[in-house]
């Protein structure tokens, strides 16, 4: 069930009823009644591998969402080659945490995500280069 301070705060940031919230999923129910905690954290894309990249994205450079893809605290290009496959994996990292933040530990577990590259399959496959990032959560600076 979602608690009062939640539902306040979603009605307030997106407009929905509270006819709409009552059809809310439990996993959602269970992220925004857990929202401050995760806010603490942000999930953090750094690239660990770059090679012949033509976007020039280079080792050390970071793609932070705090919770949504911040230009302002990222690093380097934000590639479409780079964004698709680093978005498909970001749900399941949120996931992993709401399910840590709904457990009541008060320590985030280390969640260093596989490695996920970009679409670019390398010369050996009929591309160019590629670039290899590895997804974190971190506390939020």
């Amino acid at each position: 069930m979602l608690s009062k301070q939640s539902a306040e705060l979603l009605k307030g940031v997106t407009g929905v009823t509270d006819e709409q919230l009552a059809k809310l999923h439990s996993g959602e129910e269970k992220l925004f009644n857990n929202i401050e905690k995760l806010l603490k954290f942000e999930t953090v894309a750094e690239v660990i591998k770059s090679e012949r990249c033509f976007a020039q994205v280079k080792v050390g450079d970071r793609l932070v969402f705090d919770p949504f893809l911040n230009p302002e605290k990222s690093t380097g290009v934000m590639c479409p080659k780079a964004l698709l496959p680093i978005m498909s994996q970001i749900g399941a990292i949120w996931e992993m945490t709401t399910e840590w933040a709904a457990s009541g530990k008060e320590e985030l577990p280390e969640i260093v995500w596989r490695h996920i590259r970009c679409l670019d399959p390398g010369l050996d496959d009929g591309g160019l280069g590629g670039v290899v990032y590895k997804i974190s959560m971190q506390p939020t600076a």
